[in-house]
């Protein structure tokens, strides 16, 4: 006989798992560029905050970001094909996800320079979505696991 309440249960587990995988709001090329920004200039990732982006299209896109008085910016390749919907909606979407040049520190970043340090940010953007997916996975067990536990007690 099944437990009462186990579709919901079913249910609210599957939803905490689409919660707990899902990143954050901010576009990814932001959100790399901040690492990169930190890396080359200094300081944390979360001190770098996004203040503009320029977009030129159908050329390239830059990512402008700023921690006190220092600035850095990331440009981005024209990377699509046939823009749709969803370009129109979020216009970063139609161009490369890595920087083909930084500017951080008061240096232009290319070449075999930059190449290392966006290897060094995909090993720690990797690393780091990893354990938020760990973590939210583990949060959602836990949550499971006190919803069978209050379906269990009469």
């Amino acid at each position: 006989m099944p437990l009462p309440g186990l579709k919901s249960l079913a249910v609210c587990a599957a939803s905490l798992l689409l919660v707990a995988c899902s990143g954050p709001g901010e576009d990814p090329r932001i959100t790399f560029c901040r690492g990169l920004a930190a890396d080359l200039a200094g300081g944390e990732a979360d001190s770098w905050l996004h203040a503009d982006n320029r977009i030129v299209e159908p050329e390239y896109a830059v990512v402008k970001l700023q921690s006190g008085s220092d600035t850095a910016s990331c440009w981005y390749a024209y990377d699509a094909v046939e823009p749709g919907a969803m370009e129109h909606a979020n216009p970063l979407l139609a161009f490369a996800t890595l920087p083909y040049q930084v500017d951080a520190a008061g240096k232009r970043w290319q070449g075999p320079e930059l190449t290392e340090a966006v290897k060094r940010q995909q090993r720690e953007f990797g690393r780091a979505v990893l354990e938020g997916a760990q973590q939210g996975l583990q949060d959602a067990v836990n949550q499971a696991r006190d919803v069978v536990e209050q379906v269990r007690q009469p």
